[in-house]
């Protein structure tokens, strides 16, 4: 194996951890990106099996987070809907017309 190819082998470690680390940061565009340059790589790179084992058990991890990530969205989403339909339902019994803007306000 010549020394290119190790190199190319420990570029794809490396952006296969920093995107482990991205997802752990939930820095999603940063975890596409190194999927991108790593994907490159390895359609010109082989990789031996403890190598291939070692990426696979991060892209175990970086999967795992994504499940959490998307169950985290779809509970957001569900008590947004919640609250919204709760709202909808006040805003009829006072007597608001439904095509009334929503006005939230932030205070610091």
């Amino acid at each position: 194996m010549n020394s290119m190819s190790v190199n190319r082998q420990a570029e794809i470690v490396r952006l296969t951890q920093t995107a482990c680390e991205a997802a752990r940061l939930g820095q999603w565009d940063a975890v596409i990106q190194c999927y991108r340059e790593r994907g490159v790589l390895l359609e010109s790179t082989g990789m031996p099996v403890s190598s291939a084992q070692e990426v696979l058990k991060l892209d175990r991890q970086i999967r795992d987070q994504v499940q959490t990530a998307q169950a985290v969205l779809t509970s957001l989403l569900g008590q947004t809907t919640a609250t919204r339909h709760r709202l909808q339902g006040l805003r009829q019994r006072l007597g608001v017309p439904a095509s009334a803007p929503e006005a939230m306000s932030v205070e610091a």
